[in-house]
This record gives structure tokens, sequence and C-alpha cells, in this order.
């Protein structure tokens, strides 16, 4: 019992660290406060006095019915899901006022623990079933998930042998009684807070990890590449094309007269305007397609085995929706806001981004030069 008080200790302030290191691990707050409900029910049963009383036995039942009503709570936010808040305090108010009936009023042991039991068989599968069903698409987030929820499902064993137990004949006294049931119970307890602790840590480490690698591959205002996320993702595409003589075009995308609009209606504008852009070029490519704001109000997209005339077709797709979303914002309602783009192929095979995105920069330097907003394809 003693280990397990520490384990769940430790558990709930390593987990409280990381939650608060990362916004994006929503949940992890809730699941250190649930696993601090249950070092305090283990602590009960190794510092309090072995000798069953009323209020020692509500401490420690209210203590675990709490720990794992936050488990539960904390592993729904975390999984971005809508907190079924009122279904879980439903959850709650209920066992509270059967463990108050079947303690101080009607003070029956057997019907209280399997009153009990049945509670935390629900709410456990209910957390497996989230564990499983709601896992990140992230590979190694919706590994540890499943593991996690397999773990959970090994302790809904070990709770419904207990109960059914206590159903059809006398509960052993956990920690004090050897027998099957007994040893079958307390190690589902031990898998539950020694090896699930961990695992929701590793839960929550994973969102943070990806919030940190986001943030060094993505910029924070448009959500698109930034330069290095950009050459990560482009590195194998090109070796794939070389290989395979597919056509790499590099489009050079640039908003026109983007000063002058700064200048006229604030950055505030001008940053919705960035925001426009990268949410035009994100929906409209495809998804083998690379797309990164290239620096200030300059983007660049890389087309793998697109044919020509469909790059161009792609890029006017690009300039018209870019415009007609920006009419839509109240400020420039009376500006029209516009980009150019200039676009290149790779004129063989094996040769390097530098090369084809700077005639891409070149043609994007003639269709300003001659007029803006319009596309123009390097041609020697």
């Amino acid at each position: 019992m003693f280990a397990l008080t520490l384990a769940a200790l430790i558990g709930a302030v390593m987990i409280a660290a990381i939650g608060k290191m990362s916004e994006s691990a929503l949940g992890a707050r809730m699941w250190a406060l649930g696993y601090s409900c249950l070092a305090v029910a283990y602590a009960i049963n190794v510092f309090v006095s072995s000798e069953w009383n009323p209020a020692r036995g509500f401490t420690y039942n209210t203590m675990l019915i709490a720990g794992h009503t936050w488990l539960l709570a904390g592993t729904w936010q975390f999984m971005n899901k809508p907190l079924p808040t009122r279904t879980i305090s439903l959850l709650f108010i209920s066992i509270f006022i059967s463990t108050v009936i079947f303690t101080f009023l009607i003070p029956i042991r057997d019907v209280r623990l399997v009153t009990i039991g049945i509670w935390l068989i629900i709410v456990r599968a209910s957390f497996a079933y989230c564990l499983w069903q709601y896992a990140n698409n992230n590979r190694y987030e919706r590994t540890i998930s499943r593991v996690a929820a397999s773990l959970v499902l090994v302790e809904v064993l070990a709770t419904l042998i207990y109960t059914t137990n206590g159903a059809l004949g006398e509960l052993p006294l956990i920690g004090k009684q050897s027998g099957t049931v007994a040893v079958i119970t307390w190690l589902g307890a031990l898998i539950g807070i020694m090896v699930g602790a961990p695992i929701l840590m590793l839960l929550s480490t994973s969102r943070f990890i990806a919030e940190l690698d986001k943030a060094a591959h993505h910029d924070p205002l448009t959500g698109l590449y930034n330069r290095r996320g950009f050459f990560y993702v482009i590195r194998p595409l090109l070796t794939i094309g070389a290989r395979q003589h597919n056509n790499i075009h590099v489009l050079m995308i640039d908003i026109d007269n983007f000063k002058q609009l700064n200048d006229t209606h604030g950055h505030s504008v001008g940053d919705h305007v960035l925001e426009i852009a990268g949410e035009t070029l994100a929906t409209t490519v495809r998804e083998s397609d690379a797309v990164a704001r290239w620096g200030g109000e300059e983007f660049c997209i890389l087309t793998y085995a697109m044919h020509t005339d469909n790059t161009i077709k792609l890029a006017e797709r690009i300039r018209t929706l870019f415009t007609e979303k920006c009419a839509l914002l109240p400020e420039l309602q009376n500006d029209v806001v516009t980009i150019s783009i200039g676009v290149s192929i790779n004129g063989r095979d094996g040769e390097s981004f530098d090369a084809i995105q700077s005639r891409a920069d070149k043609a994007l330097y003639t269709a300003k030069k001659t007029g803006r907003n319009k596309t123009i394809l390097y041609s020697e």
C-alpha cells in the first residue's frame, strides 16, 4: 500500500509539471488531481489506524471515487472531446450518495463495496473506451493510448472478479487476507498506478514534444511550414522525383503592395491578410504538395508529379481565391488585394531545389515588374 501511495504521488507531481509546461496537454492537470486523490486514499490505509471506522472508510472510498472521476474527466479533455460534465457529475454524485448510505445509514460492507466495484467497472471501462476510440492520429500517441486502454481493461477484469465474488460470497480484506481474489485485485491496483501513471506521463510528454516540434517547423501566424519545416518535407520529394523522373514545380508567391497595405490599414489588417494567404494555400494544394511562408509576405509551394498546365491552373485558382477572400474583410472592401506568382519546373533529374526556386523567383520578379496580379511561368 505504501508503494501505491508513493507511485500515485510521484505520478501526480510529474503529470502536473508536464501539464504546466504544455498548454496542448489538456487533461494533464485533471490526471494529476486524480492521482493526488488516489495517493490520499492509499495513504489513509498506510498512516491511519488499521482498525476500520466509518469516518476512515468513508474518506478512503470518497478519495478513491474522486480520483477515478478526475482521471475519466482528464481523459475526455486530453482527447479534445467536449467534456460530458453532466454525466461525470451524475456518476460521482450517485456513488457518493450510495457510499454515505451504506457507510453511515445502512452500514453493510459487502453491499457498499459491491456498489463501488460496479461503479469502478463502469468508469474504468469508459476510461479505456475514450483512450482507445479517440486517440490522436499521431502514431506514437495512438500506440501509447491503446497500451493504456489495455492496462485499464486489466483493472476492469480484476475489479469484475472482486465484485462478482462479493455478490456471490465473502469479500476479502485487501492487504490483510490472502487468496486468489485478493491477489488479483491487488495486482490490478498495482498495474493501474505503477504502470498507468508512467503511461499517462508519456502521453502528456508526447503532446509537449509535438508542440515543440510544431513550433520548430511551422510559422505561428499562418500555420504553414517555415523554411526549416519546408526543407525537411521536400527532401524526400526531390529524391523520389529524381528517381522516378517526375515533374517538380516551384511556385514563388508574393502579396502585391503589402508594405503600402500595412502603412494604410495597420499591421493587424496585414496579419489578417497573411492569415488569409496561409488558409488559401493550405486548402487549395494537394496533400502531397509542400507549402511554406518563405518570409514576410512571400510564400513558396513545391508540387510533385503535376503537369505544368495543371500547375498554372493551381496558381491561378490560388490567385483568384485569395483576392476574393480578402474582399470579405470589412477594412478592405474598398481596396483590391492581389498576389503575383512565379512558376518554374525542374530542368533535369536531380536538379537542386535552389536552382528551381531561383528561376521561380525570377518569374515572380517579372510578374511584379510587368503589372502584378498575374502568374508567370519561367522561360529562358
